[in-house]
């Protein structure tokens, strides 16, 4: 029988222990970063019938947020590649990536007041295709999606010329203005300007950059009155680079409501320290650094659920047949302690204003019954994390 619907797995339940105490952050979820069909590779699925048994899920976290994702693509005119200006931004469709497609505006009336009735804050992330998604899903069968992707963003931020940089924001401004006068009009509540996917790099022109993304933010302001959140490269924000990029160039970001980090696993430079020390000196030396630059911070949280990913990293599940993925062994006590280690060190810190869990699948599958491997995944529904969650979220 396929899986048709969340129904049709089972829905496991845990005994954690946890030391759980009061966090003063807001509460936010994060919901996987796709939608339509496919989702879980067997094409019967739907996020959109999933919403409102999702929604309720995130509601007994005792979450206050919950972030879904809207999807754009880069259309190239015939014999046109990354590096030059011939393409515009347009709407993204399941044929070109066989997972997502964008929102339209009835489906977002809908996540707005499946989220509104629940007394749950709607906030939309953006993932930006500059490829063809797809091909991505069709190397799995060779077992290189993240090689692959990893080739092509290299090649892709290679180097920007300035023409393609305000040529760019051009497009990019367009699109958001058109994208968030609809979403004001249906009730959304936060907004977000930065790519999650594929998001353009500006080495040599941070200047330049810096200016345009102020201006984006100020004309958005004109057409939606909700929050409007960035994204902060955590080597940017430790080292004042990311790659070639010079991040003390920019500033932008003190011109949002909210601004987020990501965190999948530590940064080099903790690997060698005991994993809680490891994860109390990364979170005490970004509240150090947001203190200096007078801002709060938000944070997204991801870790994978197997040993040592928080050194290791995360691994592309979809690569089902790869030796590394198959050879991996889930470790869902592992997340749930990573979860419970990061909230401890969370609770004793003056800059950070948001915790964002991520990612909250549609349904409860797990492997076998799902191609992806989600049973090592940076996911936390139908695990012991999600109990631990839970319980911090509810003191």
């Amino acid at each position: 029988m396929p899986p048709r619907c969340s129904q049709w797995f089972v829905r496991n339940q845990f005994a954690v222990e946890t030391q759980a105490t009061k966090l003063s952050q807001i509460k936010a979820v994060n919901m996987a970063d796709t939608r339509w069909h496919n989702y879980n590779m067997s094409m019967f699925e739907d996020t959109r019938k999933n919403i409102n048994e999702s929604f309720d899920r995130v509601k007994e976290l005792w979450a206050q947020e919950v972030y879904v994702h809207d999807f754009h693509r880069a259309i190239f005119d015939k014999g046109s590649d990354y590096t030059t200006t011939n393409y515009k931004i347009a709407d993204e469709t399941f044929w070109n990536d066989m997972r997502d497609q964008s929102i339209s505006e009835k489906e977002m009336k809908k996540l707005v007041e499946a989220a509104h009735s629940r007394w749950l804050k709607l906030g939309i992330k953006h993932n930006m295709a500059f490829v063809n998604i797809g091909k991505y899903i069709l190397k799995g069968i060779s077992w290189k999606i993240q090689e692959n992707v990893v080739e092509d963003f290299e090649k892709f931020n290679a180097g920007h010329s300035e023409e393609w940089i305000r040529d760019y924001f051009i497009k990019r401004t367009a699109r958001m203005v058109e994208k968030w006068a609809m979403y004001q009009k249906v009730g959304v509540d936060i907004m977000s300007i930065s790519p999650t996917r594929m998001e353009p790099k500006f080495a040599g022109h941070e200047v330049l950059a810096n200016e345009l993304q102020k201006q984006l933010i100020t004309k958005l302001r004109k057409v939606f009155t909700g929050k409007i959140y960035v994204e902060v490269s955590r080597y940017g924000f430790f080292e004042n680079r990311d790659g070639n990029e010079n991040r003390t160039k920019y500033d932008f970001y003190q011109n949002s409501d909210i601004v987020e980090i990501r965190i999948y696993d530590l940064m080099q430079k903790f690997h060698n320290m005991e994993i809680a020390a490891g994860i109390k000196s990364y979170i005490n030396e970004l509240d150090t650094i947001a203190g200096k630059k007078w801002i709060k911070l938000s944070i997204f949280l991801a870790p994978s659920s197997y040993k040592d990913s928080m050194k290791k990293g995360v691994l592309e599940v979809l690569d089902s047949n790869s030796e590394i993925v198959k050879n991996t062994e889930a470790d869902f006590d592992y997340q749930a302690n990573i979860f419970e280690l990061f909230f401890t060190a969370l609770s004793k810190t003056n800059n950070f204003e948001r915790i964002n869990v991520a990612n909250f699948t549609w349904d409860d599958a797990l492997d076998p019954k799902v191609k992806p491997k989600l049973s090592v995944a940076s996911t936390f529904r139908n695990k012991p994390a999600e109990e631990v969650i839970k319980k911090w979220f509810n003191k």
